[in-house]
């Protein structure tokens, strides 16, 4: 049997109703979780952060974003038996890769700053909460520049201005942990909260 060529018309029409199913598709929800795993976690932890700070004058404990990694490995080890018994459409596995690209990002960051630290004596992780935020804010906006949905491109662009603010506020301190909370929540959980409730089926 021979593969009929279809036109512009039937193409563009072929990719909008894929796109649609990704975002409106059974799966659709489930996908978006992933948004509120990372934003709620980070909300979690910055309140966390801040409190053990605030009660203890510690400035040590901002060692527990090192708690953030959880989530990665809990969704590697999810996706990884997802992909065994589900079929991955052209556009999920375009999104897989970008949020590769940005979970390397912050894989690379670590090291390159533990690598620089030992070699200068002087290992500082406070830069990586405002790269945080633009890394993620970076993955959300262009999650939602593939699915053609504004609420995961406009929010993302508000979260990443509490990174310019403080990479421009230079002076570490607790309210570092708030800011970051709220912008992840700025971030991550409105826009999956929208979108979710957007999705019938």
């Amino acid at each position: 049997m021979e593969d009929r060529k279809i036109n512009e018309s039937e193409s563009l029409e072929l990719i909008s109703e894929m796109i649609r199913k990704t975002k409106n598709g059974p799966s659709a929800k489930k996908d978006y979780n992933a948004f509120l795993f990372y934003g709620y976690t980070a909300v979690a932890v910055s309140l966390l952060a801040w409190s053990l700070i605030r009660f203890t004058g510690k400035m040590e404990f901002m060692f527990v974003w090192f708690a953030m990694f959880l989530p990665y490995f809990v969704t590697l080890f999810k996706d990884k038996r997802k992909k065994d018994t589900e079929v991955v459409t052209y556009l999920q596995g375009m999104l897989d890769n970008v949020w590769k690209v940005i979970g390397s990002m912050f894989g690379l960051t670590v090291a390159a700053m533990v690598i620089i630290g030992a070699i200068t004596g002087n290992i500082d992780f406070s830069l990586m909460m405002p790269l945080s935020i633009i890394y993620a804010g970076i993955g959300t906006i262009m999650t939602g520049l593939v699915l053609k949905e504004k609420w995961f491109e406009l929010p993302p662009f508000c979260g990443l201005l509490i990174a310019v603010y403080m990479l421009m506020e230079g002076d570490v301190n607790n309210d570092w942990n708030l800011w970051f909370g709220l912008a992840f929540l700025i971030i991550m959980v409105m826009p999956a909260h929208v979108v979710r409730s957007k999705i019938k089926f």
